[in-house]
């Protein structure tokens, strides 16, 4: 047998684990000078995210129009809605609660000035209003994948209530669109152990050594506000789909290591739709619940605004009250609702908050330092969540098959 032949009757998870494991190696002993193999990495990602537009569409329309009941759709948007809603704002208490037990901000010396744009908190009807296209080739364009996912949700809805030839006809050359973008995600996932190994090797090569004081305090926080979000995940998957987190973990394994390697919700989709298959939740219900959590549910932005806005009080000595806390998760919310709206991402959310509260700017400079430290388990846990919330919607609804003794 050949090297090749041997090489691809490994389970892609093996490849990814030892990918992982060597580059941490990598980086650790040649440090910055990794930095030469980050466009091995980039190219995975813009292969991700190259085949991520095409897959959400096609797949969340397929996923409707297979469910042949707009009540049921009805159903599932408004579960996974509710879901997606109480766990962000359960990230945000523990992000605030992870802010206290670590005093981050405590004794740090804030020194030079935060110079960026920083825009007016969005009202919720303004955040509703984002979502929906004006111009769904606009959106196309610019790479608004929120506007995209209404869009695409719409389109499928509007499938359903055509004559049942036409929907069937609709449902079937969708369905083949899926399998060819689901088989083009499969091919990119054959380069994903040579991406992993760069992104990894970069990251550690850069980091490694800055982790001490008020960095490794801030991160400390964060990674212990991820944990009782994770925990809660479990809890939630004991309680409504009677699935074991071993077993759960197991399957979520190829996941894990793509958002730990890429940082993004959005290239993770693809791998996040083929967990679902592997834990036998229907597409119909996966493929409507994982692209827009990718777009909406954000947990990973509420702990990382409620940690930013805690380290700014508390190195600026601000008194707290329980009203300004509370007041403080309502415009995360909404921060996190629609941070695809917003320019700049994560930084820029974070600079709305602390502008809000009149609190010192100046912290961001760190928290950009450490961003892509932080974004590892940040996005992880956000696509988690999402995977999570599918599987209990789709036991509720029945739409799962159980697994086999071999699967399990």
């Amino acid at each position: 047998m050949s090297l090749v032949s041997r090489y691809k009757k490994i389970p892609l998870l093996t490849k990814l684990l030892f990918a992982m494991i060597l580059g941490i190696v990598v980086g650790a002993v040649w440090g910055p000078s990794t930095a030469a193999i980050q466009p091995l990495g980039t190219i995975f990602l813009n292969l991700l995210r190259m085949a991520a537009l095409p897959l959400i569409i096609v797949n969340l329309i397929a996923g409707i129009t297979s469910l042949d009941d707009p009540k049921m759709f009805g159903r599932i948007g408004v579960k996974i809605l509710v879901y997606y809603t109480l766990t962000t704002a359960l990230a945000i208490v523990f992000g605030l609660a992870a802010g206290y037990l670590f005093e981050p901000g405590a004794g740090f010396v804030l020194e030079g000035k935060y110079e960026g744009v920083i825009e007016k908190i969005p009202s919720l009807g303004n955040t509703i209003l984002g979502l929906l296209p004006v111009n769904v080739f606009a959106a196309l364009s610019s790479g608004r994948f929120d506007q995209i996912v209404v869009f695409s949700a719409f389109l499928g809805v509007a499938v359903l209530f055509l004559g049942k030839e036409d929907r069937a006809a609709l449902n079937r050359g969708f369905n083949l669109l899926a399998r060819l973008f689901n088989k083009l995600v499969s091919i990119v996932m054959g380069y994903a152990p040579i991406g992993v190994f760069a992104l990894i090797a970069v990251t550690t090569g850069k980091y490694g050594s800055s982790l001490f004081g008020t960095v490794a305090k801030y991160l400390g926080a964060t990674y212990a506000a991820v944990a009782f979000q994770i925990v809660v995940y479990f809890i939630l998957l004991l309680l409504f789909a009677k699935l074991s987190p071993v077993r759960f973990l197991k399957k979520a394994s190829p996941l894990i290591i793509t958002t730990i390697s890429t940082c993004s919700s959005l290239a993770s989709v693809p791998v996040s739709l083929g967990c679902a298959d592997d834990l036998g939740v229907s597409r119909s219900v996966s493929s409507f619940t994982i692209p827009l959590g990718s777009q909406i549910n954000k947990d990973g932005n509420g702990i990382m605004l409620a940690l930013a806005f805690l380290f700014a009080a508390q190195a600026a000595d601000a008194p707290l009250s329980s009203g300004v806390l509370a007041n403080m998760l309502f415009i995360a919310l909404i921060l996190t609702t629609g941070a695809g709206g917003v320019p700049g991402g994560g930084i820029v959310s974070i600079a709305i908050v602390l502008d809000a509260f009149g609190l010192p700017l100046e912290v961001i400079g760190l928290i950009s330092g450490i961003f892509a430290l932080m974004d590892m388990g940040l996005t992880t846990m956000n696509c988690l969540g999402d995977l999570v919330g599918t599987v209990i919607v789709a036991h509720s609804e029945k739409l799962v098959t159980p697994l086999t003794a071999e699967e399990k």
